[in-house]
């Protein structure tokens, strides 16, 4: 069910797989897959996406999750033009 994700709708776990966007890719969309260690947003829903780190200590914003088959490529997601990173993207 990777495309019926929608961005923060559901609360990521440790172990999980998935695809996040690092704050120094938000202009660019790229995306970087990994493997949930901790997560960093307390919210259940968050409409940026959750903040994680990922077991390699990246940390970024869950934009997609492959805990299905992997037989989807990462898309980029293109944040609006209008974003401004808030207090909670400055870690």
């Amino acid at each position: 069910m990777v495309g019926d994700y929608e961005v923060g709708s559901r609360y990521p776990k440790p172990g999980e797989k998935v695809r996040v966007v690092q704050k120094k890719d938000y202009s660019s969309g790229k995306l970087t897959e990994g493997v949930v260690k901790d997560v960093l947003t307390s919210k259940r829903f968050h409409p940026r996406g959750h903040k994680v780190r990922l077991t390699d200590g990246t940390i970024g914003r869950v934009q997609e999750f492959t805990d299905k088959a992997e037989q989807e490529p990462a898309t980029p997601r293109f944040l609006p033009a209008s974003y401004t990173p808030s207090e909670d993207d400055l870690v």
